[in-house]
This record gives C-alpha cells, sequence and structure tokens, in this order.
C-alpha cells in the first residue's frame, strides 16, 4: 500500500528553483530534473522507511537524486511522507 506524498510549499519553491536553473543551462534538462524528483517521489511512497535519518531524534529522512545534486528531505506521519526540502547539496546545509 502506497503512502500519500504531500508536498510542503517550502519544497515547491526549492523545485521551482532549480527547474528554472536547469532549463537556463539547457532547454528540457530542467524536465529531466522534474522527471527524476517524479520517479523518487514514487519510490518514496512504495517504501518510505527504506530511506535513512538525518537527525537525532529519528525523524526525518533524506534521499539522493542520481543525476542532480540534491536531496529530498522528508518526514512520515501516519500513512503521508511530507516532503519538507529538495535541497541542493552545492548550498549550506539545512539545520533541522
Amino acid at each position: 500500500m502506497s503512502f500519500i506524498v504531500k508536498i510542503t510549499a517550502a519544497a515547491r519553491t526549492d523545485t521551482l528553483n532549480a527547474f528554472f536553473y536547469y532549463e537556463s543551462i539547457r532547454i528540457g534538462l530542467g524536465e529531466s530534473f522534474l522527471t527524476e524528483l517524479e520517479k523518487k517521489y514514487s519510490s518514496i511512497s512504495i517504501n518510505p522507511k527504506a530511506n535513512s535519518f538525518i537527525d537525532n531524534k529519528y525523524i526525518i529522512r533524506d534521499v539522493v537524486l542520481k543525476r542532480f545534486p540534491y536531496l529530498i528531505i522528508y518526514k512520515i506521519e501516519d500513512k503521508i511522507v511530507i516532503i519538507l526540502s529538495v535541497h541542493n547539496t552545492n548550498k549550506m546545509p539545512i539545520d533541522f
């Protein structure tokens, strides 16, 4: 049974910024980014507990995109996966 994936406003903003950045480099690259992101969201919805924790309270998890330098940072509440951030790993770390 799949979990529901909910994307926060911050994660949407992260995604849009990444999309426009990659599209500015090459038309279609932003679309490739979105495709890879959607595949990871699908994978997370099927097995959200497969990824490691990144906090001391064992609440926040992350998963790395393969082709792009981004992490999907999320938490699980009941049967809902909440995407907190689509974080560019070339930028400063996030403090949770």
